[in-house]
């Protein structure tokens, strides 16, 4: 069994602080009170934006603003909207350096953390494509590149939210195919996050995407997919990850 944070580090003063070095040490002490905690599997604690939307403005085409903040799916906690101009595309890489920061001087391997296409394209205010399947899958063609550029840096592990799934069930099939492009090309162990709800409708069928080497469950708001798991076991190899303490209560 490995202990992990499966959100962002409350130390206080992520989005207010702009100063690189306080940045570089609120992270270290992330990390450090993770490790002094159990944990196994680190995150960089996301002490660098108030959110995961945030470093994606600038380093995404097409993303080229944050409108006001809205309740994000499964956690109601706040964050910024995406503002969707034109046709998204992958310029740079955007969570590597925090990755490759956030890996020195311990021998406890980092898990990244990214907020999905679907997820996004749900959050986004969409002025490009008017129709949030044909963004979300643009997304993940460009968050694939992300992908790669992670994987490149030594990433063996990466968590992918997508809690807005539980909100549109029905989306499913269309989820699949997005999870697929996402993933293309990627070996190292990705994990899918759902929070807010239990799974419901969508096991065992969830269990069964390409790629998917971890799910993870909230099961605090939804405990009841622990039944579901009774009734149909996972299929082998897949690994699975069990939310058990809610940060916010």
């Amino acid at each position: 069994m490995i202990v992990t944070n499966n959100g962002s580090f409350p130390t206080g003063h992520r989005a207010a602080a702009a100063d690189q070095e306080l940045l570089d040490r609120l992270m270290r002490q992330a990390i450090d009170t993770q490790i002094g905690a159990g944990c196994g599997l680190v995150t960089d604690g996301m002490v660098r934006g108030r959110d995961l939307v945030a470093p994606l403005v600038g380093a995404l085409a097409g993303v080229t603003a944050l409108g006001p903040a809205t309740a994000h799916p499964g956690t109601g906690s706040l964050h910024s909207v995406p503002v969707i101009d034109a046709e998204v595309g992958w310029t740079r890489p955007i969570f590597v350096e925090d990755f490759l920061f956030a890996g020195r001087g311990h021998e406890v391997p980092v898990k990244a953390v990214m907020l999905g296409p679907y997820t996004l394209a749900r959050m986004a205010e969409d002025r490009a494509y008017h129709e949030p399947m044909s963004l979300a899958m643009a997304l993940a063609a460009a968050l694939n590149h992300e992908l790669r550029a992670l994987q490149s840096a030594g990433a063996t592990f990466l968590q992918i939210n997508e809690p807005g799934l539980l909100d549109h069930r029905e989306d499913f099939p269309l989820f699949t195919r997005i999870w697929e492009v996402l993933g293309r090309g990627i070996s190292m162990t990705l994990c899918l996050h759902l929070e807010g709800a239990d799974l419901g409708s969508l096991y065992p069928g969830i269990a069964r995407l390409k790629r998917l080497g971890c799910l993870s469950l909230d099961c605090v708001a939804g405990r009841d997919s622990l039944a579901l798991l009774a009734g149909t076991p996972l299929p082998d190899g897949l690994r699975l990850s069990l939310g058990l303490v809610d940060g916010n209560r």
